[in-house]
This record gives C-alpha cells, sequence and structure tokens, in this order.
C-alpha cells in the first residue's frame, strides 16, 4: 500500500516544499512528491506517483482487471498499475474509475485542464479524505494530516461521533472537522469552480442472477472465489502468508491461495491464533485438522494472551483518524514475524460473514411464499443449535409475517428509539439520529433480506479490524488483502437467490457447497460460529475498574452526545454477569478512548 496526498492552488501559486510533507507522514526515504504550476502530488510507499505530458498522478491501489485494461488499451504486460490508472484516465476521461476492478484510491492533476480527479473503489478498501482550503484543495490517505498542514485545530465532529457511540458508525464520514471523506465508489472532481462529488459503483438493487441448478450457483461462487483469491497473490517474495482461524472463511481464503501458489511455485504461510486460557474461542484443533488436510506444513501460532498485562489503551491503542482503527502490540508482533518469514503480503478472511453469511429473513420470506416446511427446518435447527426455540420462532416468522398493528404491540413502545439508552434523547432529536444513522441507506432494495444485509455490510464492524489490520501492516512493509471484500463477489452475493445463502440451518450454505471436498467437514458443515466475546468479556472484568474510568470522561456528556451515567449502569451489568456483552458497548469504549488520546 502507499500513502498519497495532493496539494492545489488554483491560482497556480507554487507549493511549500518545506510544508508538504506534513501530508505525508511516512519516512523520507519513502515520500516522493511531483508538482506542476501550483499542483505536488505525493506519495510514500514502494512505488512513487507517475507523470505523463502534464498529467501527474499519486495511487494506492492494486487494479485486478489487469489483462482487460492491458488488452483494451494496448499497453505492454510489464505496465504497472499507475500506469494503467493514467491510460484509463487518456481513453475514458471521468469513466475510467468504473473501468477498474480491485482496491483502489488515486488522485489525478490534469495540467492542461487545470482540474483535479480523484477516486476510491467501490468497497473503500483504501482510504482518501479531503479538505478544501482557501483558493485551493488537499487531499491525502489520513485525516490528521489534512488538519496539520491546514493549521487547524482537532475537533470532531458531532454527527459522526454520534454514530460511533450509538454503534452504527458511518465508514465514508470522517471523524475531525471538517475534513470530509471521498465516499466509497465515488468519484471527486475539483477546480476553481468547486467541488463535486459523483458515484460511478454501489451493488445493483435490481440485479438478478438466476440459473436453473443450484450447482451452477456453486460453480459461479467457487469461480469467482479462485478469482479474488488468485488476484490478491501478486508479490514479489517467495512466500505468501494466510491468517487462517477455524472458521469457513479464512480456511476458504488459505484452501484456494494453496492451489495457486503451489501452481506459481511459491510457498504459503499460515499464521493462526491460539486462545488457551479460554477454551470457547480457542480453535487450535481445527486449526491444525485444516492444516493436515491441506497437507500445509509452514504454520506459525500466537497466543493472543501475549501484552493483556497492559493497560486497555496501551492493548488497543487508536489511530488518529478513526477510534475503531487500533495499532495494538499484538498486530505488530504479528507483521514483525512475517517480515522475518520474508512476506510481503497477508491474507484474511474478513468480509465472508457480509458476503456470505445470508440472512435469517430468508426463513420469514420462504414462509410467505408457501413453503411450510420450514417451520420444521428452524426447529430442528434450534435443537441442534440449543437455540431458543419460542424467542426464536416468534422473531423468524412471528414478528416479520404479523399486521402492523401486532408488530407494533410485540416490539418497541410508539416513539422508542433504536439507538442505546445511553444516547440522550435530545441528541436523537437534534442530529435526527433514528433517521440518519440504522437504516440510511444508499439503494433500497425490494426484498427486505438484501437491505438488511446492505445495511449489514455498510455499517460492518468488520472494516475496524481491516482498517487496524492495514495501517500496522503499512508500518512493517506488508500488504494486507482482503479476497471476499471483492466488488465483483459483492455483485453476485447481492444478485443470487437470497435463501442460497441460508438454508438447511446453515448459515454460508452456498459457500459451504463450494468447498466440500476441499476443506475438511468439521469446517465445512460445522454450523458453530466461534466469537470472541468471552475473551473480550474477561479482559472487561479484569480491567474493570481502569476502563469504567475511562467510561467515566464526561466530555461526550458535555456535548450533549452521551448519558454517562447510563451507560456506566449498562456496563456494570456487562461486569456482574447480569447482562451481555454487546459490540455497542465496544464502540462507545472505543470512542472513549479515542477521545482521551487525540483530544
Amino acid at each position: 500500500m502507499n500513502e498519497i496526498a495532493a496539494i492545489v492552488y488554483w491560482d497556480g501559486r507554487p507549493v511549500a516544499t518545506e510544508r508538504r510533507d506534513l501530508l505525508l507522514p511516512a519516512p523520507a526515504a519513502r515520500r516522493r512528491w511531483l508538482g506542476k504550476a501550483g499542483a505536488a502530488l505525493g506519495q510514500a510507499g514502494p512505488v512513487p506517483p507517475c507523470r505523463d505530458d502534464g498529467i501527474l498522478l499519486a495511487w494506492d491501489a492494486r487494479i485486478d482487471n489487469r489483462e482487460e485494461l492491458l488488452h483494451a488499451l494496448g499497453r505492454p504486460p510489464e505496465t504497472d498499475d499507475g500506469g494503467l490508472i493514467l491510460a484509463a484516465y487518456r481513453r475514458w476521461g471521468d469513466a475510467c474509475p468504473r473501468r477498474l476492478t480491485g482496491d483502489f484510491a488515486f488522485v489525478l492533476w490534469d495540467g492542461g485542464r487545470r482540474s483535479l480527479l480523484a477516486a476510491r473503489d467501490g468497497l473503500g478498501m483504501r482510504p482518501l479524505d479531503w479538505l478544501a482550503v482557501p483558493g485551493g484543495i488537499l487531499l491525502a490517505s489520513g485525516t490528521a494530516p489534512l488538519l496539520e498542514y491546514a493549521a487547524l485545530p482537532r475537533r470532531f465532529d458531532p454527527l459522526a461521533v454520534a454514530g460511533w457511540i450509538s454503534g452504527w458508525p458511518d465508514p465514508d464520514r470522517a471523524l475531525l472537522a471538517p475534513v470530509a471523506r471521498v465516499p466509497a465508489g465515488h468519484l471527486l472532481r475539483a477546480d476553481r469552480r468547486g467541488v463535486r462529488l459523483q458515484r460511478f459503483w454501489d451493488i445493483d438493487p435490481e440485479r438478478r442472477i438466476r440459473y436453473r441448478r443450484p450447482e451452477e450457483y456453486r460453480q459461479h461462487l467457487r469461480s469467482l472465489l479462485q478469482r479474488a483469491v488468485a488476484d490478491r497473490l501478486r508479490s514479489g517474495a517467495g512466500v505468501v502468508a494466510s491468517q487462517m482461524s477455524g472458521g469457513m472463511d479464512s480456511t476458504t481464503v488459505t484452501a484456494l491461495a494453496r492451489e495457486s501458489l503451489a501452481a506459481a511455485g511459491k510457498r504459503l504461510l499460515v499464521v493462526s491464533h491460539s486462545y488457551d486460557s479460554v477454551a470457547s474461542c480457542d480453535e487450535t484443533e481445527r486449526i491444525r485438522e485444516t492444516l493436515r488436510h491441506l497437507e500445509i506444513r509452514e504454520a506459525r501460532f500466537l497466543a493472543a494472551e501475549q501484552h493483556l498485562d497492559l493497560d486497555y489503551r496501551a492493548l488497543y491503542p487508536p489511530h488518529p483518524d478513526s477510534p475503531g482503527t487500533v495499532l495494538s502490540p499484538r498486530y505488530r508482533d504479528e507483521m514483525r514475524l512475517l517480515r522475518e518469514a520474508g512476506a510481503e503480503v497477508l491474507l484474511t478472511g474478513s468480509g465472508g460473514d457480509e458476503m456470505t453469511w445470508g440472512h435469517s429473513l430468508s426463513y420469514s420470506r420462504r414462509l410467505r411464499r408457501g413453503e411450510l416446511g420450514v417451520v420444521l427446518e428452524v426447529i430442528r435447527g434450534c435443537r441442534e443449535l440449543e437455540l431458543p426455540l419460542l424467542r426464536t420462532l416468534r422473531q423468524l416468522f412471528l414478528a416479520p409475517l404479523a399486521p402492523p398493528w401486532l408488530r407494533r404491540a410485540l416490539g418497541r413502545p410508539a416513539g422508542a428509539s433504536r439507538l442505546p439508552d445511553w444516547v440522550p434523547a435530545a441528541a436523537i432529536r437534534r442530529l435526527d439520529l433514528d433517521e440518519r444513522l440504522p437504516g440510511a441507506s444508499r439503494a433500497r432494495f425490494r426484498n427486505p433480506v438484501l437491505q438488511a444485509r446492505y445495511e449489514a455490510l455498510r455499517h460492518t464492524s468488520t472494516f475496524n479490524s481491516v482498517r487496524s489490520y492495514d495501517r500496522v501492516g503499512m508500518e512493517h512493509g506488508i500488504e494486507v488483502r482482503h479476497p471476499f471484500f471483492d466488488t465483483r463477489l459483492a455483485e453476485f452475493s447481492f444478485a443470487i437467490p437470497d435463501d442460497l445463502w441460508i438454508r438447511n440451518g446453515y448459515p454460508k450454505w452456498l459457500l459451504r457447497r463450494a468447498m466440500d471436498g476441499v476443506l475438511p467437514d468439521s469446517v465445512c458443515w460445522n454450523r458453530h460460529k466461534v466469537v470472541f466475546d468471552d475473551f473480550f468479556g474477561r479482559l472487561l472484568r479484569e480491567q474493570a475498574q481502569a476502563i469504567r474510568a475511562i467510561l467515566a470522561d464526561r466530555r461526550l456528556e458535555q456535548a450533549g452526545l452521551l448519558d454517562t451515567d447510563r451507560l456506566l449502569a449498562h456496563f456494570d451489568r456487562v461486569v456482574s454477569g447480569r447482562q451481555g456483552f454487546t459490540v455497542d458497548l465496544l464502540y462507545v469504549l472505543m470512542t472513549q478512548v479515542w477521545l482521551q488520546q487525540h483530544f
């Protein structure tokens, strides 16, 4: 990955070279700048920015449809991804971002038109923020450098922070005002007349993929996964690493990577985490079984208990740009191990839940279509998984299919908010949070299953892990890649019948079919997903006094965004075991740590 930056003044005034490095907080040896008549574009990373006859390009990209672009643009095979973006712009202009497949953020200055084009890939895997300044515009891979260059004080955006403490962070909204984010799947066009944003990619609510037989869906998914993994194996090193747990997603990525790397004569190194102190979280035996099944001999285990003697704030220190981007010493240990092994790329299974889990509302839709057997299917699943039968039947069938008056009687009282009770009613009204946070999506699906999945994808907590590993990986020269976060896979996932993802009591049913015979049955057909709430709950209890002190910070209450007493009462119930742990509590804890470390 590269960090990129741009400084543009519309009147052509020179860019001060002594200040521009503030936008690229990287070692001097990694920074390179190009300049032309009031514009300077910089890049920090293994490759430099590009110049071509009056056009400058700073790029952070891995372009996956290279063969298609090389053919369409008539470029030689040695053209790097930056050269492809430049050639695509010369051929297609502002339409070039929609022709690109992969993870990318770029800034392009067209000196002839005296205009700037920037874009960010459809799933927002590469960061890009911008800030309008008098007479010009700044762009960078991070939020804080923009404020530092513009000599502006740090102040948080109330709506962005409200999203975090409510459990609905908006990944397309910067935390630090007045910085703005280039939203995922958007291009930004700027000149002296102003800044304009335009969407070039999103999941199409009307797209449908229909085959006659389930086998055809299985084959299509398998080919997409193989392509997504293979596209992320490009590396100059002889070894590629894969982070593997005992679940479906990371084992799928690892198995497919092994196939491709073996054909290319490269090695695969698996890195896994053990949880010796919390048996419910430990998947060591299933991981070892998968290693034997796939005949993988290079594997390293890291103990999750490392560094637990540290204070919570030292264990999960947040990056200035986001409470969820944490620069944990555990992640740094992992990256050092990979560098010592000679790896430059780490694959993960992040995004598998969002793309292949499905949604339980599929069961209610099947009953609505007259499939009465679905009720027996759910009953059998509840017995096998030891789920509460009556509550499950109510959630899947009674509540979704009941008439509106009965849903109101069974649900929240009229006027009740869907947000945690520590968010004050005054803040909900002032910022219109009930309408702007849960369900405030860009695309509207007629199918409620797809709408719910779309919301889950937009607001997923998995982005926290992705951003954290990306940042720490960049520090160590490791590019972390996530094959499930692929726009081609996303388009397929939302276009096929929704009940292919969850049936017979199995979430990820189609993924399991696609990997049947490749992964051991104990992984492929295991219904029990390991979650790590028990491990984090143990940490909460062991550091309860220190964490309670963190949560007791009343600055967000003074800003009208938080009811601190309600939050502390909730925390006390979780620590005492009277209430279960939820991700909402983790979000507000991360926000308080971020506030204390960066303000």
